[in-house]
């Protein structure tokens, strides 16, 4: 995923950020307030795309992947972004589907999203492929996987338009990612009736790669993760 663009004239007193066709300027003299909102809009400006999902096609989405009652997707009108809010829902990518991502949520999904206070929509489809081939190797490995284990994998880092994963120094998950273009136009909407588990809106947050602290069977489930890993 590539990283923003930016530029700062010797001349001029504010920072720049280029976004396709559009330029953000901040003030150094900015309140935290408005950074903060010139962060979220560079965030959404690559998503000002209509989508290219039809009903049509969330129809054989249901039935190819299987998707469980209680959850309703939806195809964006025209003028609809996948950052706009929605009740009881979020934006999803079809690459996120196709990668692997599945409903209900894996504990451990839910439990990474609220610790990096950000929408799962923001997530770009490549970390998903990380994620499901990280679950498989925990599942054959029979260790039980957690946040905290995850998160002393995995950090997360900030791109044009979202956010995405890279694995920790001596990590190498095989199957995952390759490269997505295209994606971000591939949205539709999917609601449930029950709590998510984290936020539902776009935010921009600093990052927070911190990891919890382990318990000691987290701490030897890691250090067998390095070794399976490694050898693969």
């Amino acid at each position: 995923m590539d990283s923003p663009s930016s530029s700062t004239s010797p001349s001029s007193p504010f920072s720049s950020s280029k976004v396709g066709e559009k330029t953000l300027l901040l003030s150094p003299n900015s309140s935290s307030d408005e950074k903060v909102a010139w962060a979220l809009e560079a965030l959404m400006w690559p998503h000002d795309l209509d989508s290219t999902v039809s009903e049509l096609l969330l129809g054989n989405l249901w039935e190819c992947y299987s998707i469980p009652e209680g959850y309703v997707l939806l195809a964006p009108e025209p003028g609809q972004r996948a950052y706009d809010p929605i009740p009881k829902g979020i934006a999803l990518t079809l690459d996120a589907v196709e990668a692997g991502l599945r409903f209900p949520l894996h504990p451990v999904i839910s439990s990474c999203i609220s610790w990096w206070r950000i929408s799962l929509s923001q997530m770009a489809p490549n970390s998903w492929r990380y994620l499901v081939a990280f679950l498989g190797e925990c599942y054959y490995a029979n260790i039980t996987l957690t946040g905290s284990l995850f998160l002393s994998c995995f950090r997360l880092s900030k791109g044009s338009g979202g956010y995405y994963l890279l694995a920790q120094l001596g990590f190498r998950v095989s199957g995952a990612p390759f490269n997505n273009k295209g994606w971000k136009g591939c949205f539709f909407y999917i609601c449930c009736t029950w709590d998510w588990g984290f936020g539902l809106r776009w935010s921009a947050r600093m990052i927070n790669n911190t990891a919890p602290a382990l318990n000691n069977n987290e701490y030897r489930d890691l250090q067998r993760l390095k070794e399976i890993l490694l050898a693969s």
